[in-house]
């Protein structure tokens, strides 16, 4: 069916390697035929976010993944800040993308990253797009802040883990929440700092996620329990995950945003100054 009317937005949560299922969740609503007018993303769904918005296919975003490991995204370097730079996420998203500024991607898109000195969420939309994924998966107990202007950032899952309220913020639209926290949180004893760090930031994103959840029209949370946020090397089945959950969701969404669409248009109708 023709969606023409209220636009779509989609927000991608964070998620560390489990971001690799919003590429599923992207093929289906394409596959769908529900078009995306603007996407959002924080942490590993920045990542995704962008190479969506830069027009990459879904196919080449899944051979992308299965390329992922943690030794192509840090690199030890010595400062008094830390000992993991995350240059290489940087230079991996150009790689994959090329030198662009948010202004010469294919649809408006949103990364979203933790200024450190204030704690307050950071919006990217304009300038360099690599930096800004850079700064939006820059756990800081593994890796060093990102300086962008005269500001350092880091995670964006600190702020918004799932950027639904930055889409929110823009034009009237149809919010979709792609949520990959566990169903079942995972209050296990860290077996490594990496591990710890991770706990961390999953334990501050829940402070905020939650309150994101209700402000979605509608949420697909497929179902990541089986999952690692350590483990990129179930990319195939992560994909899976994310396109089986969306599927079941469609018909949910078309509904949803039939309503909402219809609830608008009889709003502008009772609103136009030409209405007798």
């Amino acid at each position: 069916m023709p969606f023409n009317g209220l636009p779509i937005g989609v927000a991608l949560s964070g998620g560390t390697a489990k971001a690799v299922a919003h590429i599923g969740a992207l093929q289906a609503l394409q596959e769908s035929e529900l078009p995306i007018n603007r996407i959002s993303g924080a942490s590993g769904g920045s990542m995704v976010a962008v190479f969506f918005a830069s027009g990459m296919s879904v196919q080449r975003m899944t051979e992308v993944a299965s390329t992922l490991s943690w030794g192509k995204l840090v690199k030890i370097r010595l400062s008094r800040l830390g000992v993991i730079s995350s240059k290489p996420i940087e230079e991996f998203v150009r790689e994959q993308v090329g030198d662009l500024e948010f202004s010469e991607l294919n649809i408006p898109c949103s990364v979203i990253a933790t200024d450190l000195a204030t704690g307050e969420r950071k919006a990217f939309e304009s300038g360099d797009v690599a930096r800004a994924v850079r700064a939006s998966c820059t756990i800081p107990q593994i890796f060093l802040p990102v300086e962008i202007g005269d500001r350092y950032y880091v995670d964006g899952g600190f702020s918004e883990y799932l950027p639904i309220e930055t889409l929110r913020e823009k034009d009237e639209m149809f919010v979709i929440g792609v949520h990959l926290a566990h169903k079942v949180p995972m209050y296990g004893r860290p077996r490594n700092y990496l591990q710890l760090a991770i706990h961390i930031t999953g334990l501050v994103a829940r402070t905020n996620y939650v309150v994101s959840m209700r402000k979605a029209d509608i949420l697909i949370h497929p179902d990541m329990d089986d999952f690692s946020p350590f483990d990129f090397e179930p990319s195939e089945r992560l994909v899976k995950a994310g396109y089986d959950a969306t599927v079941r969701m469609i018909p949910d969404i078309v509904k949803a945003w039939k309503r909402k669409n219809s609830r608008l248009r009889r709003l502008l109708r009772r609103m136009s100054p030409h209405r007798s």
